[in-house]
């Protein structure tokens, strides 16, 4: 492979010069010839001297971080964004009218909870004409052929409407407008003499490849475990055998694989058994985001994939000689390679009104983190120099993965104690308080670290304090609702969902007996924890209710994707009801008869096409909804109902 690359992201947490000059000498000693760095506005120009200095660079600055790069061999790319993750920038005054969101972010997936979005207007030129100077002149400073335009991710993409109108004056579609930006970065980055790169996940929406100048170097990333052909990213997984395309069309591209802090090895191992299929022009190890943690559990994995990619020798099983070099012994290699951590994990931690079920892979999971975070304390506990450093960041990180799983665990019990109230509160606060001891200590492990590495560095958006902040908030919450010890009903929601990829959410709400309105128990994002593991299917939550009689579910589904409702049951005063009737209220709402079978059957609610959500953002807005009704598990044998409203 020509280029075997390290990125940092400077964008999203500025480091000191030590850290990074630390980092250019650990790339450049394990095999790496490229240093990628990802910017966005982390540097200051003549054009942007108001950007705030405690998060970005002068460009003096950036010159010297260059120049030490370059003196180790190593190549150095900016990393740019001009379309989408331009959230930053809009936070400036002077900036914000570039926003393709003018008043507040639209519907759909999107990205970043601030009111401008994170994606620019391709309509407004004047967002071009900033961005193309701010790009020229940042580039002054680096030397390389190559310039990264990113190109990734741009959810709210051409939705406002400068955007429609110049759609429909012209005969365009999102696809064409999209490439119309691609030829336009490709241009620039041409006219200062060098080659573009960019992220290549929207060529699943936006179908242009076939189009575009066969000098672009495609950037495929994909995080997860790469099987035969690697999966797509969003809705419906839209997959292609992406590197054969490539192939035949005469494009060069690169293979990028996620710098995991936990230094799981699977994402490496299989997407280059893939790449090897092929002919990549190279490798890029992809960093992202340290505004609340650090890159050091990342670096077992970093040193292995650069010498394996570097030396046609290194082989898996040196895997355990680079970690054991790096982490101190074999015992910590040995168990920090068994981990295999997924890239991403997500759960329900409110856990007395709101509970996942358990399942298996996260219960052996779960058991699993529970013994290696004894042994890696102990390895970090007896650790050295870097090596201490290393294991106290991915101790870190386990460690905070297995409270959370700790705590949903404790929400089973929680629920189970609804049904039978065997258990006094005393016991589940206990248990409660031991997990909020358990991130005070990962916190006092990150203060350390933070002094010695980023003293007087800020955290980015305040991420370190808002982290620790809403996870004791969450385990108080939780407090707070075991010592009511109140009468409480359940509601028993089974789901399945195929497509861990989509944004889809819920709204669930009853009537009571005998009340006059509705109450709302849930809002927000239904997926199973599964998805993380890169699985699907069947799952359950139990929600709690008020102890009474529900006189009918309102379930409503709405975002980017469909759900796809199984069954669902409640509890009161000790007394099971089942769905005996369903009805459709509005949206798409099929094989709802379904829902009435406690089994495998479900229904379908909500539209799943991702492209044509892409192309049509406000279809997330739009509510596919059934109301269910129930009778009582021992009562009236009389024919189930399905009916639609008129």
């Amino acid at each position: 492979m020509k280029l075997k690359c390290l990125q940092i992201d400077l964008a999203r947490q500025k480091e000191n010069f030590d850290f990074i000059k630390s980092y250019i000498d650990f790339a450049a000693g394990n095999g790496y010839n490229t240093l990628v760095i990802y910017l966005e506005n982390a540097v200051r120009t003549e054009a942007t001297c108001f950007f705030d200095e405690k998060e970005s660079y002068s460009k003096k600055e950036m010159s010297e971080i260059v120049s030490y790069a370059e003196s180790k061999g190593l190549d150095v790319v900016p990393a740019f964004e001009n379309l989408a993750h331009l959230e930053k920038f809009f936070r400036y005054v002077q900036l914000e009218k570039f926003s393709e969101c003018e008043d507040e972010q639209k519907e759909g997936r999107g990205f970043d909870g601030d009111k401008r979005g994170s994606c620019g207007c391709v309509s407004n030129l004047a967002l071009r004409e900033f961005a193309d100077a701010y790009i020229k002149e940042v580039c002054e400073v680096f030397h390389s052929e190559y310039v990264h335009m990113g190109l990734d991710e741009p959810f709210d993409f051409a939705d406002c409407g400068r955007c429609k109108e110049k759609m429909a004056a012209e005969n365009k579609t999102k696809a064409d407008l999209f490439f119309e930006h691609v030829i336009h970065s490709y241009e620039l980055v041409k006219s200062m003499g060098k080659r573009m790169m960019m992220w290549d996940d929207f060529f699943e929406y936006a179908d242009i490849v076939e189009r575009l100048p066969r000098d672009i170097i495609f950037c495929n990333w994909n995080y997860a475990f790469v099987s035969e052909e690697p999966s797509g990213h969003w809705t419906n997984r839209i997959k292609r055998d992406w590197f054969k395309y490539y192939d035949e069309l005469g494009f060069e591209y690169l293979f990028c694989v996620y710098g995991h802090r936990a230094s799981s090895v699977y994402n490496l191992e299989t997407f280059t058994n893939y790449a090897k299929k092929h002919n990549p022009l190279g490798g890029l190890v992809a960093e992202w985001e340290r505004s609340d943690s650090f890159y050091f559990g990342s670096y077992p994995f970093v040193a292995y994939a650069g010498r394996k990619w570097s030396d046609k020798s290194v082989s898996e099983e040196d895997r355990l000689k680079v970690y054991s070099e790096l982490l101190g012994s074999d015992e910590a290699a040995e168990l920090v390679l068994s981990l295999n951590v997924p890239s991403f994990y997500g759960g329900y931690n409110d856990v007395a009104v709101f509970c996942e079920n358990d399942y298996f892979v996260k219960y052996s999971f779960k058991d699993k983190l529970e013994y290696a975070t004894k042994r890696l304390c102990e390895y970090k506990n007896s650790a050295k120099g870097l090596a201490k450093t290393i294991l106290t960041d991915i101790y870190d990180y386990c460690y905070f993965m297995l409270l959370s799983l700790r705590l949903q665990r404790l929400g089973t019990e929680i629920f189970d104690n609804y049904e039978t109230k065997k258990i006094a509160p005393s016991y589940f606060i206990n248990r409660l308080k031991e997990i909020s001891l358990g991130y005070d200590e990962i916190e006092k492990n990150s203060e350390a670290l933070w002094n010695e590495y980023r003293r007087g560095i800020v955290s980015y958006n305040c991420s370190v304090f808002r982290k620790y902040e809403n996870v004791r908030k969450t385990v108080q919450k939780v407090i707070d609702d075991v010592k009511k010890d109140d009468e409480v009903g359940i509601l028993y929601a089974d789901l399945m969902l195929h497509d861990g990829f989509c944004t889809v959410k819920a709204e669930i709400s009853v009537k009571y007996s005998g009340d006059e309105g509705e109450k709302t128990l849930y809002v927000g994002s239904i997926k199973p924890s599964a998805t993380g593991f890169e699985l699907g299917g069947g799952y359950g939550f139990r929600i709690a209710t008020e102890n009474k009689e529900i006189e009918y579910l309102r379930f409503v589904v709405f975002g980017e994707g469909a759900l796809y409702p199984l069954n669902f049951r409640y509890l009161s005063h000790g007394k099971k009801y089942i769905a005996v009737r369903v009805e459709k209220v509005c949206g798409k709402a099929e094989e709802l008869e379904n829902i009435l079978h406690n089994d495998t059957r479900f229904a379908v609610l909500g539209y799943d096409d991702g492209i044509e959500h892409f192309n049509r953002i406000e279809l997330s807005k739009k509510r596919s909804e059934i109301k269910v009704y129930f009778k009582s598990l021992s009562g009236d044998k009389s024919e189930n109902k399905c009916f639609e409203r008129k």
